[in-house]
């Protein structure tokens, strides 16, 4: 007895899940946080109140990256390297020529 071999490759736009179908566990996960939050949602207002101000602060804060462009962050540094030139002085020297010509 002789088995065929299929050709188990998909070609394009055949097989596989279609576009947008999201896959089983993915979706599994999503059910049980929105039944987390679910149940969250009956308490959350109280226990906001019950937070300390700095912990109100840090949960702002965490939070603002979710619903706001954050900005890129910069370093500017103000010291001068110890190798820096920190004056210049400029000295005017006549030549014998502009001395003569006065």
């Amino acid at each position: 007895m002789e088995t065929e071999k299929k050709d188990t490759k998909f070609k394009p736009g055949q097989g596989g899940r279609p576009k947008g179908v999201v896959n089983k566990t993915t979706r599994e996960y999503k059910e049980r946080v929105e039944w987390v939050l679910g149940m969250l949602d009956d308490t959350l207002e109280a226990n906001l109140m019950e937070l300390k101000a700095g912990e109100k602060i840090k949960l702002w804060l965490d939070l603002q990256e979710y619903v706001r462009p954050k900005l890129q962050r910069m370093n500017l540094d103000l010291t001068t390297p110890d190798d820096a030139v920190s004056k210049i002085t400029f000295e005017v020297v006549r030549s014998a020529k502009s001395e003569g010509a006065t």
